[in-house]
This record gives structure tokens, sequence and C-alpha cells, in this order.
């Protein structure tokens, strides 16, 4: 099949399948639309504040898990744990506790009742702050720290005691964690709660206490991620009207005389937020004290228009009492219907062009890969070294792609010993020469080693043809063991092999290798019931300065290599 009959096999079949799905996807999603729209806003305004109800509770559980982490409760722990207040045992405890949350709760800290403090405040994942108070009236120093233990810099001093901050007091009166009122930070300014715990010594004295904060900025940011509505808001409010956080772009704070203040909902810029405020407060506190008879949602009428409203209760399982509000425009689900017919137009068009691009990409990619086998059969012939097909899949194409990686190790590889086969050899020596022609780097020059077995024959003869293989297979792994990770063994035939130095600098070089692989080679080999030695005769040659084609360099080799084996003087086998 030609290439361009393969695209038209894939592409028109999938064209003329998106066009009529997106047609009956639009006409079912206007009918549906319009005659739904009631019961679908109110499944995704309920749907939408359990969301956002259940991931701050995710949040204000991660506080509790940092705190339990640091003073675990008798409940939580296989025994009875002992507290230290020593600070510089409790450092690493905070540094683990600040790193377990740290989108919320990456600020865990300890004040001891005699004014100690100590805190981890991981501000970003290179930025870490440790805040630090001795015994006394001693002034709080605040440095920048990489590791546990690190006072490497500076940054500033203050008059901080931690037991006249709000959460400590909340604590110390406490016999479980517990959360402050919403306060304003120290350091920041900014509007924050705490979630604090006393720590006692067995005679039931007060050690200090262990907190973590959740700023409201933090909770805004999270409500502000999520994907409401074009002219939707959510909120959460505490049990006396405050703001705690909002999807609304202000601050549910404001500046007076220097001084942060928090906003109730009713004195919130947002005109949504305090005009529900004031028609749906007395509802909504109903939800917060868990009246069962009161529904979740409601539809109000305000000045902007009809608005439908989801509330849900926050905190009371972690001793809160907030609750979310998440309120919507009907406007803003009328007009996604009432465009629901030109946006399935708008995306019938988008799924033909995406269709259509999918489709070409398919036939692309297998011929992709179909042009790597090919080009992977073509080097293969040229005997360049064979590099990862990085082909992919499970189908047809998969398959012949191992099958063709399957193919290369039988033909490059002797099946005995596993190492590269004569074929593979003077290929490789054809593609260096090759390289060495076109000036590549690293291709200036080689060597080959021609090793030919002594007292082989007397092995096979002696014990027959499966000791001689197992001796083979032997000698094959020393000499892989011998060589560099660029250099090649071949088995050349018989009792033969041929290794193939690559980039060898100097004769001394050379010589180095032969007297290494003698001194291998000539090691006992232990058989099943006997120990026996074989002996090593090897000639080189090198190119280009022996010849410029694997015949010649082969043929000087293997006369050297004769040469040394005239020359050695015993051709005896012993047995160990």
């Amino acid at each position: 099949m030609s290439k361009s009959s393969l695209r038209r096999e894939l592409v028109i079949p999938i064209m003329v399948l998106v066009i009529g799905v997106s047609a009956a996807i639009a006409w079912v999603s206007v009918k549906a639309g319009t005659d739904a729209v009631n019961a679908f806003s109110q499944r995704v305004l309920v749907d939408l504040v359990n969301r956002i109800s259940t991931a701050s509770e995710r949040h204000l559980d991660g506080a509790l898990i940092a705190l339990e982490s640091i003073a675990p409760s008798a409940k939580n722990a296989p025994k009875m744990q002992f507290f230290s207040d020593d600070l510089k045992t409790l450092e690493p405890k905070l540094w683990a506790a600040s790193g377990l949350f740290m989108d919320i709760n990456n600020y865990v800290y300890y004040g001891g009742a005699d004014g100690r403090m100590i805190g981890v405040f991981r501000i970003a994942p290179d930025f870490v702050e440790l805040y630090w108070r001795e015994k006394g009236v001693a002034p709080r120093k605040v440095f920048k720290v990489a590791t546990p233990g690190d006072r490497g810099e500076l940054l500033r001093t203050d008059q901080y005691d931690p037991r006249t901050r709000p959460w400590y007091q909340s604590a110390i009166h406490a016999d479980k964690p517990v959360w402050s009122q919403i306060y304003n930070d120290f350091t920041s300014k900014e509007p924050t709660v705490t979630l604090a715990k006393a720590v006692f010594q067995e005679d039931h004295s007060l050690v200090g206490v262990v907190a973590t904060d959740v700023t409201l900025k933090v909770l805004s940011d999270f409500l502000r991620a999520m994907d409401i509505s074009k002219n939707g808001v959510a909120y959460i409010l505490d049990a006396e009207g405050y703001i705690v956080a909002t999807s609304a772009n202000e601050m549910p704070v404001r500046n007076v005389n220097g001084k942060i203040e928090r906003l109730l909902a009713g004195e919130m810029k947002t005109p949504l937020i305090r005009e529900i405020h004031q028609k749906s407060y007395d509802w909504q506190r109903k939800i917060l004290n868990g009246d069962k008879g009161i529904a979740s949602t409601q539809q109000l009428e305000l000045n902007s228009g009809t608005v439908s409203i989801a509330v849900s209760s926050l905190g009371s399982k972690q001793g809160l009492s907030w609750i979310t509000v998440v309120a919507v425009p009907r406007d803003d689900f009328m007009s996604d219907i009432k465009q629901g017919f030109l946006q399935s137009v708008a995306i019938a068009i988008a799924c033909i062009i995406f269709a259509l691009t999918i489709g070409l990409t398919i036939v692309e990619r297998v011929i992709r890969d179909i042009r790597k086998l090919t080009a992977a059969a073509k080097r293969f012939g040229d005997g360049e070294p064979l590099t990862d097909l990085n082909i992919r899949r499970t189908d047809e194409i998969g398959i012949l792609a191992q099958t063709f990686s399957e193919m290369e190790n039988k033909l490059r590889f002797d099946r005995l010993t596993q190492v590269a086969n004569r074929e593979s050899l003077f290929s490789q020596i054809n593609y260096l020469q090759k390289q060495a022609k076109l000036k590549m780097p690293g291709y200036d020059g080689f060597t080959l080693l021609f090793i030919d077995l002594d007292r082989f024959k007397l092995i096979n003869d002696s014990y027959g043809h499966d000791a001689g293989d197992k001796v083979l297979v032997i000698i094959a792994a020393r000499l892989r063991a011998a060589i560099r990770e660029t250099d090649e063994v071949a088995r050349y035939g018989g009792d033969e092999f041929v290794l193939l130095l690559k980039e060898t600098k100097s004769s001394i070089d050379v010589n180095n290798m032969v007297e290494k692989i003698i001194n291998l080679v000539e090691e006992p080999i232990a058989l099943d019931d006997v120990m026996v030695c074989v002996g090593a005769s090897i000639g080189w040659a090198n190119f280009p300065d022996d010849g410029d084609d694997y015949v010649r360099l082969i043929k000087v080799a293997d006369s050297r290599m004769y040469h040394k084996k005239r020359d050695r003087k015993s051709t005896q086998m012993h047995l160990v």
C-alpha cells in the first residue's frame, strides 16, 4: 500500500465518524442542557462546595499530622513517648514536620514555658528560615539556613516571647490540639490561624507548646485556583461572619492606621458576597449549627439577577466552625447552554482537524519506525555499530524491531562464546577504516591482536569436545574482561580469537595488553575433575601502518602470531 493510500484509509473513516458524533453531541447537549439546567446547576454547586470543603479539611488535617509527628498523642504512639525540649533535639523534627505539607503547613515551631523558642519556616525549597530564642529575655534570632544545625546567615532579630502569643495561651488551657482565634502574625502581620498543642512532663507540668500556622492568604490562593465560573465566587466564613478566605480579587482584610483588621462578609466590596450575606446569613447559620432539615442549596434573587448558592460546613472534625459558600449567577449556566450549539460546531471542526492530525501522525509514526528499521539494516550491512532503535511498540512493527535486534545478535555474535563472530569483526574493521578516511575524531588508528590457543587440541582429544567448548567460553570471558568497553573480542575460528583495540596510543600500550592477555589466558581452568592450562600465542597488526584493509591486517597479525608460537618452548599440557 502506498503512503498516500494508507493516509486515505485511516483519515477518511475517522473524519466521517467524528462529524457524525459531533453533530449528535451538539443536538443532545443543546436539548438536554436546556431541559435540565436547574438540576445540573444544583449538582455542580454541591459537588464544587463539597470538593472545596474536603480539600480545605485536608489542609487542616495536615496541620494536625505535622504536630503529631513532633509530639505524638498517647493514642497514636505504640508506647509512651518522651518529649525532649532540647532545642537542638527538636530542630531536625521541626525540619521533617515542616516538609510534610509544604504548600500550606510549612511553618512549624515550639515555644517553651521558659521563653525559649525554635521554628522552621520553609518559605521556598531553597529558602528556609530558622527562628531561635534562648531562655529568658534574649532577642529572637532569625537565620537563613540550608540544613539542620546550620547558622550560616543571620537575617534579623526581634523581641518575641512565645508565651505572649494567642496560640500559646489557647493551647496551655486545653488537653488536646486546639485552634487559636484568627490573629495577625507577629512577623508577616497576615491574618493567621494556628493549631497548637501543649506538651507536658510525666508530672503534668507544662513543658511548652508545639504549633503550626495556616495563613488566610494561603486559603484564599487555594480558592482562587479553583475553577468556579466566569462570575462565580467561593468563600469561607467563620462562626462570627468574618471572611476567612475568598476567591474574589480582594483580600478579606483592611489596613486601619497601620493595623490589619478582618472584614465581615457584609463589609466586602465584592457585590455578590455582600448581597448573599445580607439575604442568606440566617440560612447559613442553621447549616453551620448542623440543622439536618435545611437544604444545602438555594436560589436568591439579587440586584444582579438569579444566583444559585451551595453551602457546606467545614472544619467540624478539626475543631473549627467554618462554612464554605459557593455562588454562581444563573446567567453563567445559561450562557453556556445558549452557546452550546455554536461551541459544538466549533468542537466538531476542531475534532475533524484533530482527527486528521492524529491520522497523519499515526501514519508518519509508522513510516518513521519503518525508516528506522531500513536505516538500521543498511548500517548493519555497512558494518556500523547498531544503536538502540528506540522503537517502543507492542504491535507488529514493535515485534519486527525486536526480531531485527534478535537477528542482529545472532548474526553478529558467536553462538558458543557470545563474542563477535568473524563477519562482525570484518564489518567493524571496514567501518573504522571508512571513518578514518573521513577524518572522524577518534578513528585515527586501531590494532588487531590475533590470538591462537596453545595445547587446546590436547584438551579436546583428552577430555572431549564438551570440555573444549567450556574452555573456549572461559577464555572468551577472560578476554572480554581484559579489554575496554570500546574494544571488541571476536572468535575468528576454532581456537583462534581476534581483539580489536580502538584508539591505541603506542606500541607500549599494545605490549602491555599482550602481556595482560597472556597472563589471564594461562591461568588454570577448572573442568569437572581436572585442572587444565592453555597457552596463548599473540600476533598484532596496526592500522594504517601494517595495512589499510582487513585482509592485509589479519595476514600480518597471523604471521606475527605464527612466529611467536614457533618461539614458545613448551607445548605440553599441564595437569594441576
